[in-house]
């Protein structure tokens, strides 16, 4: 089987390299190096060796390297993630999230591929307090759930087919989001306040990319038993921001890690403020996964910790603040 990996450097892409990689060929462009407006020509030579660059924002170029390649499994991790800059970068923001993916799901079409694709919490508007269900409707707030709404609409209505995973709260060992920043804070600050109204799943992308190679595993297998469409991927559970990232300071501190923080004030969202509204209610209903699939997911606080120790292990390797 030869998949084709865009997004290869991001939380979700550099897990899925490893967990895909047992099941065929990945082929993983990089980004294009170059300034904007020089983006190299591609010669078909240089496709099968995954490592000549592709321009999200370059539509003809995503197109013929795909179908250049011609992969059996085509799988989106590429997405622009920076919620607070999408609200002044709206365009740049919708050429990636929302066009390359329907470029994608077009050439998936052409070529007879499977199109794995992400997508988020954020195109719910956050109402209510139950977990949002896919056949809810989707209400983003933001123009980063905008984009990634309008990417879902063009995959299902290409005509390819399609697996669409929502989900939240992503991290990993490797990145650098709300996790890692509530350990380097924690080491560093007195003080420290977090919105404790805003409610979700915290979700490995060691998870996310486990499951898509299960899955896939079973489309490889048994094509014609697996039913294309959307699917909320999450860890299970549920927790605040505020009571996040206190788990992860009782964590660090299990581990031994010397912690200047001493207090943690739970504020509003509203209180706190951002560039771009955030939706309050983030749960996502993952029974019709579990159920397809056959899978079991874990607890949120599963995937933190397993995190949190290797990263404190981090620091004990180099002697840092213990």
């Amino acid at each position: 089987m030869k998949i084709l990996l865009f997004g290869k450097t991001g939380q979700v892409g550099r897990a899925l390299q490893l967990t895909l990689a047992p099941l065929g060929q990945v082929i993983a462009p990089a980004r294009p190096q170059s300034a904007a407006g020089s983006t190299p020509v591609l010669t078909h030579a240089a496709y099968p060796q995954g490592v000549a660059p592709v321009d999200f924002q370059d539509p003809a170029q995503l197109l013929e390297y795909t179908l250049v390649l011609a992969p059996d499994v085509i799988v989106n991790a590429a997405a622009y993630t920076a919620v607070d800059d999408a609200e002044t970068r709206e365009p740049m923001v919708m050429q990636i999230n929302a066009d390359a993916p329907a470029v994608l799901a077009r050439a998936a079409a052409q070529c007879g591929a499977l199109l794995i694709h992400y997508s988020t919490d954020y195109v719910f508007d956050g109402s209510g307090t139950r977990p949002w269900l896919e056949t809810d409707m989707a209400r983003p707030v933001n123009v980063y759930g905008r984009s990634k709404l309008a990417a879902e609409q063009a995959i299902m209505h290409s005509g390819c087919r399609h697996l669409i995973f929502r989900t939240s709260w992503v991290y990993s060992r490797q990145g650098q989001g709300f996790l890692q920043q509530m350990m380097k804070l924690a080491m560093t600050r007195e003080c420290l306040r977090i919105v404790n109204d805003q409610i979700g799943a915290p979700t490995s992308a060691c998870l996310v990319a486990d499951t898509t190679a299960a899955v896939l595993g079973k489309y490889r297998s048994q094509a014609a038993a697996i039913d294309d469409g959307l699917y909320h991927l999450a860890a299970t559970g549920e927790t605040s921001w505020f009571d996040y990232a206190c788990h992860i300071f009782a964590r660090m501190r299990s581990n031994g890690v010397k912690l200047a923080i001493d207090q943690v004030v739970p504020v509003s969202t509203l209180e706190y403020g951002s560039p771009a509204r955030r939706p309050l209610n983030s749960r996502l209903a993952t029974g019709k996964l579990s159920d397809a699939f056959g899978l079991s997911l874990p607890c949120w606080q599963q995937g933190v910790d397993t995190t949190v120790d290797a990263l404190c292990q981090d620091l004990k390797d180099r002697d840092f603040l213990l």
